[in-house]
């Protein structure tokens, strides 16, 4: 008896540890996600930076322009769309951001289409398409 309920415990605990538990990578882009909404959310434009794809940021490095475009509006809404596992393990989300400009004190709505990618090297999630585009200056 004692044997059966050794094996079903073993037999639970691999079970459990297939389904992922603390810090896997779904863990990981929950946080990741969350962590750039809060960024994006409070205007901390040069934190939000630091999740774009190293890549991404070397071919397309944030300027001086697009810092003072940010300082221009206030975020007032970030509303997350649902995430989607695309068959090659990156992970795509459709974000709607209401901006303020401080100046008109108009408020707009920006779609931005983000692509995530996970780094094995390095245990990240990275955000491929970059900071969303107040004005479309390449393709997202």
């Amino acid at each position: 008896m004692n044997r059966r309920k050794v094996l079903g415990l073993i037999g639970l605990s691999a079970i459990l540890a297939a389904c992922g538990g603390p810090g896997t990578r779904q863990d990981g882009l929950r946080a990741r996600l969350f962590n750039y909404a809060g960024a994006i959310r409070w205007n901390d434009i040069d934190q939000a930076y630091g999740f774009v794809d190293p890549a991404v940021r070397e071919q397309f490095p944030f300027t001086a322009e697009e810092a003072e475009r940010w300082q221009r509006v206030q975020v007032s809404r970030y509303f997350e769309g649902p995430r989607v596992t695309e068959p090659d393990g990156r992970v795509t989300q459709t974000v709607q951001i209401e901006l303020i400009d401080r100046d008109t004190q108009t408020l707009r709505t920006i779609v931005d289409r983000q692509r995530w990618r996970y780094d094995e090297e390095s245990k990240t999630w990275w955000l491929e398409t970059g900071l969303p585009q107040l004005l479309k200056s390449r393709p997202n």
